[in-house]
C-alpha cells in the first residue's frame, strides 16, 4: 500500500479475535513503509474496553485481570475515552514485535521510551492494525530500564491470548529491544527533547 501522507490522521487499532479493543486516531509523523511514526496527544478521543476505562478512572489494577478474562471469553464492551496528560510518538514496525514510544509529560518534558510489545502492524485503508501483547519495557533517559506488566503477560499466556509462536517471537523481540538500548541505537540514539511535528 502507498505510505500515509505526513500530517494525515489515521486510525490505530488493537485487534483480537477480529474485533478492536482499542481505537485511537493518531497523526502521521513519518511513514517509511516498514516503519511508521504516529503522534497521540492529550485531548484525543478514542475508544477502549469499559473495564480498562474503569481501571484508569479508579486506579484498579485488579480490573486488568478481569479485562484479560473478558478477552478470553470474547466478551467485552467498548467505551469512549479521552487521552490524558502524556504525549506519545509510537514508532511501529511491520516486521518487529514491538513499538518504541517516546513519551512526554504535560509540560513537554521527555519522560522515557515505552517499549510496547505488540504484533507487527498491518495496513488498512484508513490506518493500521496491531495487537498489544501485554508486556512492556520502560527505558529511562539514562538508558536504565525496568519491565512492566510481567504478571499481566503471564496471565495472558495462561488464558490462551498469547499463543506459543507469539511467545517465541516476543522472546526474540525482548533481546532485540535490549540490544538497541545497550548500543543506544535506532530511536534510542535520537534527540527527543522536543515533541516532533
Amino acid at each position: 500500500m502507498t505510505p500515509f501522507a505526513v500530517g494525515r490522521t489515521i486510525l490505530v487499532r488493537d485487534m483480537i479475535f477480529g474485533r478492536p479493543f482499542t481505537e485511537w486516531p493518531q497523526r502521521v509523523v513519518a511513514d517509511h513503509g516498514d516503519e511508521l511514526r504516529v503522534l497521540l496527544t492529550p485531548g484525543t478521543e478514542g475508544a477502549g474496553p469499559q473495564l480498562w476505562i474503569r481501571s484508569m478512572l479508579e486506579r484498579d489494577r485488579a480490573a486488568r485481570g478481569r479485562l484479560l478474562e473478558s478477552y478470553a471469553r470474547r466478551e467485552w464492551e467498548m467505551g469512549r475515552w479521552v487521552w490524558q496528560r502524556t504525549t506519545r510518538v509510537a514508532i511501529m514496525y511491520a516486521k518487529r514485535y514491538f513499538a518504541i514510544v517516546p513519551t512526554w509529560d504535560e509540560h513537554g518534558e521527555f519522560l522515557w521510551w515505552y517499549v510496547n510489545f505488540q504484533l507487527p502492524f498491518t495496513r488498512t485503508t484508513d490506518g493500521v492494525d496491531t495487537s498489544d501483547l501485554h508486556l512492556d519495557l520502560i527505558v529511562e533517559p539514562d538508558l536504565s530500564y525496568r519491565w512492566k506488566d510481567e504478571d499481566e503477560y503471564a496471565l495472558a499466556i495462561r488464558l490462551g491470548l498469547v499463543p506459543e509462536h507469539w511467545q517465541h517471537a516476543i522472546e526474540g523481540a525482548c533481546e532485540e529491544a535490549l540490544d538497541l538500548v545497550a548500543r543506544r541505537a535506532g530511536p534510542f540514539a535520537e534527540d527527543w527533547r522536543t515533541i516532533p511535528g
